[in-house]
């Protein structure tokens, strides 16, 4: 049988007539002013604690710390906003009271109104980069397919396990890598602003390079190796090579690299050869190759996922087996083939304003980090400049502070009758306090007068800087020159061991009768303990004048070393040589 439904209410059942006339009144007192919000939202608003514009003013500030790296937790915003209520007598619920905190609800709806996040870095530096990138683009006039991005990446052995599926609310979930500790090889790319790439090149951490290291590797890759698996010194220039090679650059051709400021790429060898093949180096700024390096932006990031990728499957196709330096190229070539792109190596050079060429790249808000170490100049500062008269025991606020909040009467009053941002230079209600004068902008303490030189970017193959190069190259070489001089006149100074003589049981000069050697370690005759301390190798087989029990009368208690088994045959004793003929 069909169901018969009862209705309960009437909504839906208001006649339209008087529809019409509530919107009507409705209408007349929201010209008035009198109504704000209608239905549930009059409820909210009549719960509100904060004014917009207290909100507004609390959120901007929340906003600079976060904008700074000093944003707050949660709860630390909560207590703030307990305390903004209270220093301006702004009624709260209880459970704010009670907890000394906004409470949980509050905080999401405004979270919700209000908030964002923005992050970057130094604007001086930046403009000072563009300035240099702008100077060597109008004097050479670098077509795209000739300005390159080159950096170094390092590729471990062992991977990081990815996200498995398992038993839900299972606390540990496993999986297997390669090993707990990885080798480390570097990898170095070079791409240009057309989207191109030039093979990479790895340096393995080796005193010896083997060609079995490179099986698998892209198409042209070079390699090399060094103790540490670093890039040093020597093996820039060799990169370099490999560049000149790949780019074909001539002085009709010349070529722009931008890099960054590790000391091997700003060796004199290197910047001598990057000149006397056509290569303008320009390096960037310190601690900002993040935001400004084509290959850090867009490039590496999806390397490092699918290099991740490619050793994680290699894995599960090769049970019980461990990842190797052998292994590495042709990992790696797997995941270049994938990530280094055009369309990825076009977009980071876009994003970083160096091709097309764009200084306003990055929004104001990008550089707002930089304001916890801004400085006023010494050097701007007057000497007639006297000592602040303020009564504020931290000094006048700096010159981006706005002015105080209650130089505007003009804003309206906050709920329940209370002070809002603007009002309260009114004698009848107390003086207004910001989140700013609660919680203020974190600044860094004066910098300290040191001798230190301030890295900066520079044209380095450009005459002044290679200069300073050669300068800095020929200081250094007499400091190496100085230290060992020192140590060859330390080295006189100390006196001599005396030249001792092999004594050998088959010779006439000998008076041991004893089947014995005594050898002296002449593989590093230079350490002087080696020679003081005789040490004998018995002859297990020749006991023809002294039986060996004799000889353990004759000499002290022998130390023995212990070792391998060469090392058993060897014993070392506490005598005194100095009458036995020893020259």
């Amino acid at each position: 049988m069909p169901r018969n439904y009862t209705r309960k209410t009437t909504w839906g059942q208001t006649p339209l007539a008087e529809m019409e006339s509530a919107a009507a009144e409705i209408h007349k007192e929201k010209e008035k002013g009198e109504v704000k919000s209608v239905a549930w939202g009059a409820v909210a608003e009549a719960k509100r604690i904060f004014t917009d514009e207290m909100e507004e003013e609390l959120a901007k500030h929340l906003k600079q710390l976060a904008d700074q790296f000093h944003g707050l937790a949660p709860v630390k915003c909560r207590e703030l906003a307990f305390e903004y209520a209270e220093r301006n007598n702004i009624p709260v619920p209880a459970n704010w009271t009670e907890k000394q905190c906004a409470g949980i609800e509050w905080f999401g709806r405004f979270l919700a109104r209000c908030l964002g996040r923005a992050t970057a870095f130094n604007k001086t530096t930046v403009g000072e980069f563009f300035e240099n990138l702008a100077v060597v683009m109008d004097r050479h006039k670098f077509p795209p397919h000739m300005i390159y991005n080159v950096d170094e990446t390092g590729v471990f052995t062992v991977q990081k396990p990815r996200q498995v599926v398992t038993e839900k609310g299972k606390k540990q979930v496993g999986s297997i890598t390669s090993a707990e500790r990885g080798e480390l090889v570097t990898v170095v790319c070079a791409v240009n602003a057309a989207g191109n790439a030039i093979p990479p090149m790895f340096v393995f951490p080796r005193v010896r390079f083997k060609d079995d290291f490179m099986i698998g590797a892209p198409p042209g890759a070079k390699g090399a190796s060094t103790r540490t698996g670093w890039m040093n010194e020597d093996t820039w220039p060799e990169f370099l090579d490999h560049l000149i090679q790949h780019t074909q650059c001539t002085p009709d051709r010349p070529m722009l690299l931008i890099l960054d400021n590790l000391r091997a790429h700003i060796s004199l060898k290197a910047v001598e050869k990057a000149k006397s093949n056509s290569i303008v180096m320009l390096t960037l700024p310190p601690h900002t190759s993040h935001r400004m390096q084509p290959l850090d932006v867009t490039v590496y990031g999806p390397f490092k996922a699918l290099y991740n990728r490619a050793l994680d499957g290699w894995m599960r196709s090769n049970p019980g087996k461990t990842v190797s330096i052998y292994q590495i190229a042709g990992l790696v070539n797997e995941a270049f083939l994938s990530a280094v792109t055009p369309r990825n190596i076009t977009s980071g050079f876009k994003s970083t304003g160096i091709f097309p060429y764009n200084r306003d790249i990055f929004p104001e808000e990008a550089f707002a980090p930089s304001m916890v170490s801004d400085r006023p100049n010494p050097e701007l500062q007057t000497a007639s400049t006297g000592p602040s008269t303020s009564d504020d025991p931290d000094g006048p606020l700096p010159a981006d502070e706005p002015p105080a909040a209650d130089a505007n009467p003009s804003t309206p009053h906050g709920p329940h009758g209370c002070a809002s941002p603007a009002d309260s230079d009114v004698p009848s209600r107390p003086r207004y306090v910001s989140p700013r004068e609660i919680l203020p902008l974190p600044k860094c303490p004066p910098r300290a007068q040191t001798n230190r030189k301030r890295v900066k970017t520079a044209i380095l193959t450009d005459t002044p800087e290679k200069q300073a190069i050669e300068k800095a190259y020929e200081e250094r070489q007499k400091k190496l020159a100085g230290k060992k001089q020192n140590s060859k006149e330390k080295g006189k100074l100390k006196k001599k061991a005396p030249k001792r003589k092999i004594i050998d049981s088959s010779s006439e000069e000998s008076d041991v009768p004893v089947p014995l050697m005594m050898r002296m370690r002449e593989k590093n005759p230079g350490n002087k303990k080696q020679w003081e301390r005789p040490t004998f190798a018995i002859k297990e087989n020749d006991v023809a004048h002294v039986p060996k029990g004799d000889v353990v009368k004759k000499l002290p208690q022998p130390n023995r070393p212990g070792g391998t088994t060469r090392r058993e045959q060897l014993f070392t004793f506490p005598c005194n040589l100095q009458g036995w003929n020893v020259e």
